[in-house]
């Protein structure tokens, strides 16, 4: 059977995420990420470098991921807050990445695959890129209250049945005023 290299790099991007989603950075083991993807661990240092490397592109991935799902159009912002809610919800995996991430690489800047809807924001709430209140710190806070479920409320699993998702849909409309208030507050300010 003649080797596909993009078929390997698929494998150990998924094996990949369900390492990192569950140990971290730190804990992860490239043997472990091999063994799952039936790899070998040097096509890990092949493709992406380092352990490190694949983090960042497990990581780079589930963002795009997540912005591919999820329609973004500047003037409906609470629909897109809670898609992202919603998307992330469906994909536990890729909110243990970008917890982990804040925690073993709080200094570095993640790859940005947002620009292009920093810069839609910017033009349809007449907000820079560079005084403040800005687009990009518009954007930072929209993604905040989408994550907030997750880092914030107690005892609040994604579970399953019908309180929890009464639960959830509370939390939607919930998500909805704040996201509201905050365009608001944010665009007035500017002024």
């Amino acid at each position: 059977m003649p080797y596909d290299s993009a078929a390997t790099k698929k494998r150990l991007l998924d094996a990949a995420l369900d390492e990192f989603a569950e140990r971290g950075l730190a804990g992860a083991r490239v043997d472990r990420i091999a063994e799952r993807a039936s790899a070998n661990k040097q096509a890990i240092y092949a493709y992406f470098g380092s352990k490190e490397g694949l983090f960042r592109s497990v990581l780079e991935a589930r963002c795009q991921s997540a912005f591919d799902a999820v329609p973004f159009d500047p003037s409906d912002l609470p629909a897109f807050v809670v898609g992202v809610f919603d998307h992330l919800v469906e994909n536990p995996k890729s909110v243990r990445m970008m917890m982990w991430r804040q925690l073993e690489l709080p200094d570095e800047v993640p790859h940005d695959v947002a620009t292009a809807k920093v810069q839609e924001l910017a033009a349809a709430h007449d907000l820079g890129t560079a005084q403040k209140p800005c687009a990009e710190d518009l954007f930072v806070i929209l993604l905040g209250l989408s994550m907030s479920w997750f880092s914030c409320a107690p005892n609040q699993p994604a579970a399953k049945g019908s309180a929890a998702e009464q639960r959830l849909h509370a939390f939607r409309r919930s998500l909805v005023t704040a996201v509201d208030a905050v365009v608001k507050a944010m665009v007035q300010q500017k002024r």
